[in-house]
């Protein structure tokens, strides 16, 4: 598994790169300020190798204010 869901400090949630222990990211969108199921949707998605889908998914994004 090289992506996990974790929750930040102000409660929100974000997809993290394992390897580099940044934040993912998906053409250039980071994966922060999230729901937990939207987060812990988008990395299972990217563990299974389709971050396309993830890109076209009905997950709508939170807004990072």
């Amino acid at each position: 598994m090289g992506y996990a869901a974790l929750q930040d400090p102000c409660d929100s949630w974000l997809v993290c790169d394992l390897v580099s222990g940044l934040p993912a990211e998906i053409e250039g969108r980071l994966l922060i300020g999230l729901t937990r199921q939207e987060a812990e949707q988008l990395a299972d998605q990217a563990n299974a190798g389709i971050v396309g889908q993830a890109v076209n998914s009905s997950v709508p994004f939170a807004d990072v204010a």
